[in-house]
């Protein structure tokens, strides 16, 4: 939205973070007929935590939205392959089975921003909501620009804000109290730090209390993005980084140069306290999408394919309760239903992998069972999916 532009004091849906999960829920009910505005706190393009491997998901969703084209201009890496590396150094290598990329996170999010406008959204950015008042059929938002102050009224409101934001605390949603102790980090490393330069794969490497994935996002630049429990001992991300090179001699040959010492000239994006247990997908009658509806343990490498899918879900239920004229239950009951149906099995599944892989018991035996039952990991990598091939 251009300074100064006049922007109309009534939306049939508010969208709170315009993401991948907001982008995409914007574009889809502005197809739809909507009247909808997606508030963004922060100017784009800017980088997020996150592994960036974009998964068959986001590919098929790049192409539904009409970007596929512009997408393969930004240079994605394609990645065909994933490893699995614990402390036993025993490697597992599959082919992935389907369409994946790796890309900067600030460069997709300006690309589904930018469709969700040229599709008829309003975007308000930067400007972060801090107010949420009413409840479902009259919503009051108040946000905040660097300029100014506003409120606009809505009749549905979406969050799509991410794993944290100080509205879960005013909406006193059950988990704000919560201490997880895992930590999730991301740097972009140059290709100079690297012995061995990832290609077309995805890397996992495993020790006690962490894992860490690697994928190439462009010639020069590789993501390394890793989750750490604290309770394990590592206090810094330098200190995670230390005890994975000493356990992990795969992840130790992987670099040339000191890679703590690297890391610390190296701008960290990275989230504390990380909560992976079950969240209300509805609040107050807002519908919660993406990391804000349920964070998926980033071993599985489907945050940003779940963010965009349940985008598309949110605004293809309030689409169909509105040419069916469906009252808030009814509407609140088939989002709730179709929610579970699409992720609560990958969910279950990537977390009981990421138990395992977080565990040197678990890993190291775990990775002597795939080499023996190559099966197992097909059905591992399918089951952190969607489930469809």
């Amino acid at each position: 939205m251009s300074k100064g532009a006049v922007i109309s004091p009534h939306f049939d849906v508010f969208v709170i973070g315009g993401g991948p999960a907001g982008s995409s829920a914007a574009i889809g009910l502005a197809r739809g007929g909507m009247n909808v505005a997606v508030a963004e706190k922060k100017p784009f393009p800017r980088d997020v935590l996150c592994g960036e491997f974009l998964s068959g998901e986001v590919a098929r969703a790049i192409r539904h939205f009409g970007l596929y084209d512009e997408f393969l201009e930004l240079r994605p890496n394609k990645i065909t392959t994933f490893t699995f590396t614990p402390e036993n150094d025993l490697q597992i290598t599959e082919p992935l089975g389907f369409e994946a990329w790796a890309l900067k996170r600030s460069l997709l999010d300006h690309l589904l921003l930018k469709k969700a406008e040229s599709s008829g959204a309003t975007i308000i950015q930067p400007a972060e909501v801090f107010s949420i008042e009413g409840m479902q059929g009259s919503f009051d938002v108040q946000y905040r620009t660097p300029d100014s102050r506003g409120t606009l009224s809505a009749a549905t409101v979406i969050a799509a804000y991410g794993k944290q934001n100080p509205l879960d605390k005013s909406l006193k949603r059950s988990f704000v109290s919560d201490r997880s102790g895992l930590s999730g980090v991301k740097y972009h490393v140059h290709r100079n730090v690297f012995r061995e330069f990832p290609d077309g794969d995805i890397r996992i490497f495993a020790s006690q209390g962490i894992y860490c994935g690697i994928n190439r996002i462009s010639k020069d630049e590789a993501t390394l993005c890793f989750l750490a429990d604290r309770r394990e001992g590592a206090r810094h991300p330098t200190e995670a980084m230390s005890t994975l090179l000493l356990k992990n001699k795969s992840f130790r040959r992987l670099f040339q140069s000191d890679l703590p010492l690297e890391l610390k000239k190296l701008q960290p994006f990275g989230t504390g306290n990380i909560f992976f247990g079950k969240k209300n997908i509805i609040e107050n009658g807002m519908y919660m999408i993406g990391d804000a509806a349920s964070v998926i343990a980033p071993l599985a490498g489907d945050g940003i394919g779940m963010a965009i899918e349940s985008g598309q879900l949110v605004a293809f239920v309030l689409t169909k309760a509105k040419l069916d004229s469906l009252d808030r239950q009814q509407t609140e009951t088939m989002y709730t239903r179709e929610w579970k149906r699409l992720f609560r099995k990958r969910l279950a599944f990537a977390s009981f992998a990421q138990r395992i892989a977080m565990s040197p018991w678990g890993g190291n035996a775990g990775a002597w069972v795939l080499k023996a039952f190559p099966q197992i990991a097909k059905h591992i990598i399918w089951g952190t999916r969607g489930g469809s091939r």
